[in-house]
């Protein structure tokens, strides 16, 4: 396959060189109309896998509920095709601990992230981006494995996003998948003997509205 000629011809790790293979696949593909300065405001939710998994006596998770998002960019364009911006993502919910199938409940944990990335197009009105940021990981009270506050982490991630155009023509009607990936541990767990962290996935879907500059 394609994919994999690259790979045995490229000397970088193999994370870098799938980034690699997808900005030559977006280069090459072609596209309508050119890049538009744009600014965007979409409501949804994200779901994340497990934050903590340990085992006492019995295996005990820690993970997050699925949480309502709030996420606002602005994009500017770097070259005719694509562009480069700043996405804010903030989220809110409950997190939880599961112990031989009892579950309790643990308060509520916000999160704040922030990336800094590139898109440009896939097909028509779909659009790829690559983004690496920050995470920062606020709980509602000092306690269990936020007993010394919360956690600042970096984060790597990909989406997509469609959008339709509405009148007047400057609006879109915007629809957005994203997926990051982030190291989890906080001072509180290395406290208690974790000495690596956890790698977190998180996925977001939302939609909302966009609006080009003029």
């Amino acid at each position: 396959m394609l994919v994999d000629r690259m790979s045995r011809g490229c000397n970088l790790p193999r994370m870098r060189c799938a980034f690699r293979f997808a900005a030559w696949l977006a280069a090459a593909l072609p596209v309508r109309a050119a890049a538009q300065d744009t600014y965007y405001l979409a409501v949804g939710a994200v779901g994340a896998t497990k934050l903590v998994q340990d085992q006492i006596i019995a295996p005990i998770d820690v993970r997050q509920s699925l949480a309502p998002a709030i996420i606002v960019g602005a994009a500017l364009t770097a070259f005719p095709r694509y562009r480069a911006g700043l996405e804010l993502e903030f989220a809110s919910g409950g997190f939880h601990a599961t112990e031989s199938g009892v579950t309790t409940r643990l308060g509520t944990v916000r999160t704040l992230a922030a990336t800094l990335g590139l898109d440009g197009p896939v097909v028509s009105r779909v659009r790829w981006r690559l983004g690496t940021g920050l995470i920062h990981y606020m709980p509602s009270d000092d306690q269990g494995i936020f007993l010394q506050g919360g956690t600042t982490r970096w984060l790597a991630g990909l989406g997509a996003e469609y959008r339709h155009p509405l009148k007047p023509d400057r609006w879109d009607l915007l629809a957005l998948l994203r997926y990051d990936i982030h190291p989890f541990l906080t001072d509180q767990l290395q406290s208690r003997g974790f000495s690596q962290a956890r790698y977190v996935h998180r996925l977001t879907l939302s939609v909302g509205i966009a609006r080009a500059a003029q």
